[in-house]
């Protein structure tokens, strides 16, 4: 019987598996992800109460999905999930020369370690990091684990930096700039500071913030090329099984000031 997810941050996951794991039932399903319904951990109900997430946690998905995809065309073998939550990538995408390191709270992977262990890995080796970001050394805990910082990597923050302040974010930047060798890149998604000064919240755990200038923050943070786009300019085409995006979505901190939205937000290391 799997343990129960007592943590509210750490349970803000299963909704999102549970997005998952319907999206991955459709006929014409674009995210394969067996694991998705295992990664419930018992909490079978989510599976009806979260059909209004399928679409954005789809697009979520293959942004972070085409990604790691494009950095491993490149030659890029590591990629990084910060508040990785029940991410099965290790186990879907069959990227067998690949290290894919999670880091997220103790007690998430209390709960799903039990629930992946005899499942075959789709990868090179799996770390998982335990830790609170923002509370824990993550340049000395990655390197610990075995991260090289001197070849390139892929970061994925899907679902996280609503939840960290902006001294947080900021030293988050910072962590991720020592680590992140050229030919490294990163994604997350966010909301605008005016959405979130609004009050917005996740199964009961309140957003701490929303930022217009995270294009900026990257950029001062050793990513020569970082943008921000308008989700509702990013979709998906089922028919192509890819992400498609529309330019004019693009956005600086200037035209976002004042503006609610949910963005998708991308930067490039040069190599």
């Amino acid at each position: 019987m799997a343990r129960v997810l007592r943590d509210p941050h750490a349970y803000t996951a299963l909704p999102i598996a549970a997005a998952r794991a319907i999206e991955a039932s459709r006929h014409d399903s674009v995210v394969s992800d067996p694991l998705a319904r295992k990664l419930l951990a018992g909490e079978h109900h989510l599976v009806t109460a979260s059909s209004n997430l399928i679409g954005h946690m789809t697009k979520r998905t293959l942004v972070g999905d085409e990604l790691v995809q494009e950095a491993y065309s490149r030659g890029v073998r590591q990629v990084v999930s910060l508040g990785a939550g029940m991410d099965a990538r290790a186990f879907r995408m069959g990227l067998f020369d690949t290290a894919f390191f999670e880091v997220d709270r103790k007690e998430l992977f209390e709960v799903k370690e039990p629930l992946v262990a005899d499942v075959p890995l789709q990868c090179e080796r799996r770390r998982v990091v335990a830790g609170n970001l923002g509370a824990m050394d993550l340049v000395a805990e990655l390197e610990r684990a075995g991260f090289d910082k001197f070849k390139p990597s892929v970061w994925l923050l899907e679902g996280l930096v609503m939840y960290l302040g902006r001294d947080d974010m900021k030293r988050l930047a910072a962590e991720i700039d020592h680590l992140a060798a050229r030919g490294s890149s990163l994604w997350f998604d966010a909301f605008s500071e005016t959405s979130v000064s609004s009050g917005m919240s996740f199964y009961g755990v309140n957003f701490e913030s929303g930022f217009d200038d995270y294009n900026e923050i990257l950029q001062s943070n050793g990513f020569d090329y970082a943008e921000t786009i308008l989700a509702e300019g990013v979709w998906v085409d089922r028919n192509e099984k890819v992400i498609k995006i529309d330019q004019r979505y693009k956005v600086t901190s200037a035209q976002l000031r004042g503006r609610s939205g949910c963005l998708i937000v991308r930067a490039w290391k040069s190599s």
